[in-house]
């Protein structure tokens, strides 16, 4: 994929910053995308706090950690 990594929005749901064309949601970070709708996460590779590939931060909301505490994958 061929981020267009200069357009840079906020995740409705975690708030953090992460490139648009990262996601297949307009409004949720990958990480946010995975864990609400069962999107395809990104294969995150941090450098000074952020993930390269998508620029989430590490952010999640009390919704997502629910989430993620009863995924079984």
């Amino acid at each position: 994929m061929d981020l267009n990594k200069s357009s840079i929005i906020v995740c409705d749901e975690c708030r953090s910053e992460f490139y648009v064309d990262s996601s297949v949601m307009k409004n949720l970070c990958p990480e946010c995308a995975h864990y609400i709708y069962g999107y395809e996460n990104c294969k995150h590779e941090f450098n000074n706090d952020r993930c390269s590939k998508c620029y989430w931060n590490g952010n999640s909301s009390d919704y997502i950690n629910r989430l993620k505490s009863t995924d079984k994958s």
